[in-house]
């Protein structure tokens, strides 16, 4: 009976140095799906703690998982907006270029897969210069 409390006890000891071991985890790529911004981020240790970004909510994956920042971007874009990501045969993104956008959508390095909009009519030079000045503004 003491050897078993003593093991117990032993048990929690360690389950608990375990526990603190690695409250942080490795780094990671994090993103903002209302902005479409995605950014490196480590929490640091218990002496250099770096709170998470605001409204950056989602965890692409691990730095190891990617070559750089923009791949894990890219990749993450596609994902997130229905695209299809392009691997290669042992299963890995490629490098560049690695999304497909269905059918009606093109792909944009900021919002990812975006719907193509149909044009209302034959367009007159007022309106290009008007479209160009709103769509600076937006």
């Amino acid at each position: 009976m003491k050897r078993i409390m003593i093991l117990s006890a032993l048990l929690m000891i360690l389950s608990g140095i375990v526990a603190m071991a690695q409250p942080f985890g490795p780094p990671i790529y994090v993103a903002d799906p209302v902005s479409m911004e995605c950014r490196y981020y480590f929490a640091g240790n218990e002496r250099h703690f770096n709170p998470r970004p605001e409204n950056y909510t989602l965890d692409i994956g691990y730095t190891t998982d990617f070559k750089n920042q923009d791949q894990a971007c890219e990749f993450w874009r596609c994902i997130y907006t229905n695209g299809t990501v392009k691997v290669t045969p042992d299963n890995r993104p490629i490098e560049k270029d690695l999304c497909v956008c269905n059918s009606g959508y093109y792909w944009d390095d900021v919002k990812g897969c975006v719907e193509f909009k149909q044009q209302e009519g034959p367009k007159t030079f007022l309106g290009l210069i008007w479209g160009w000045i709103t769509g600076i503004f937006n």
